[in-house]
């Protein structure tokens, strides 16, 4: 059923009698997102899960259901009126939206944007999943775009960079749903991060310049690509600083902000990598040279040097802590 928490809700319909599932999901969307009207396309019936978050001036939310439909109905806007821009990031699957005569097609990895003052009809198709964005219309305007959205916006994942930062941010909306809840004092930083990497997809999407207020997004950007290419051996600056859409010159610029080097940076990550490895009971099977490899080093006798010069410590003495 619902499960509420610190700002956290969650729904799921298959605790509920199939034949109540559409009326559970539409009264617990009224109260925890926007009111709508929901019609199945299962014989199972409706399959829904859902967490929401209010993250600072956010909703924050993840959706996953078999095939249904929803509408919000100009009745319904003026009963239940919400001041709101909405924008999903398709994770699994395939979703359209008809709005103000514009009908678009959705799919994995793709974003979409639309004003939800005005009636949508909004469709999944089976096993899709979804991470959802409410974020105030007059925020969005003043910080992402300074326009009206006259029709839905769709932001297709056509380069490698729309990818990256698109998976940068499910990552961040992800963590801050699921994970642990945030000091209250880290909302507006939190919520920054958020429509900055909303403002960068965007802006690309629309074929802009992304400007430099956003350069704190560049960086968060680089440094989930950092993250998920450790173990290359020949990751470099000029190869982040690529797939983050920069120039190299930038992206150094970015990390001197922080009395950091790209290079200085990679290596701490590897050696924090490799100390939870070594520290990790399921992989005690796993030699001190094939950690090294793991996370990047293309030698181990450096790899033991620096990991040595950091931790004040060999990578074997740990390994051999760990066992006791």
């Amino acid at each position: 059923m619902t499960t509420p928490g610190r700002g956290r809700t969650s729904i799921d319909t298959t605790q509920v009698r199939p034949e109540l599932r559409v009326r559970y999901w539409e009264e617990e969307c009224r109260t925890n997102l926007v009111g709508i009207r929901c019609s199945s396309y299962s014989d199972h019936g409706l399959l829904a899960k859902q967490t929401s978050l209010d993250q600072g001036n956010l909703r924050l939310a993840i959706t996953s259901a078999n095939a249904h439909v929803i509408e919000r109905t100009p009745d319904m806007i003026r009963a239940t009126p919400r001041e709101s821009i909405f924008i999903n990031l398709v994770r699994e699957g395939e979703t359209f939206i008809y709005q103000r005569g514009h009908c678009v097609k959705v799919h994995k990895g793709d974003v979409l944007v639309y004003d939800a003052r005005y009636p949508f009809l909004l469709g999944g198709a089976e096993n899709f999943s979804q991470l959802h964005v409410d974020i105030p219309a007059d925020l969005f305007q003043t910080q992402l775009v300074r326009t009206h959205l006259n029709h839905p916006l769709h932001i297709a994942a056509a380069t490698h960079t729309h990818r990256l930062y698109s998976h940068t941010l499910s990552s961040l909306l992800l963590n801050l749903i699921e994970g642990p809840a945030q000091p209250l004092q880290n909302s507006e930083s939190l919520d920054s991060q958020v429509c900055d990497l909303l403002g960068v997809l965007i802006h690309q999407g629309e074929g802009h310049t992304v400007t430099s207020a956003l350069s704190a997004t560049h960086l968060l950007a680089a440094k989930a690509y950092i993250e998920e290419h450790l173990g290359d051996e020949g990751l470099h600056a000029d190869q982040i600083a690529h797939a983050a859409g920069i120039s190299e010159r930038h992206l150094r610029r970015l990390f001197a902000a922080q009395d950091s080097a790209v290079a200085d940076y990679v290596l701490a990550r590897r050696l924090d990598r490799a100390r939870e490895q070594l520290l990790d009971p399921q992989r005690r099977g796993t030699t001190v040279a094939e950690t090294a490899y793991h996370c990047g080093f293309a030698s181990p006798s450096h790899f033991s040097r620096a990991f040595k010069q950091r931790f004040a410590i060999t990578p074997t003495q740990l390994q051999r802590q760990s066992l006791h």
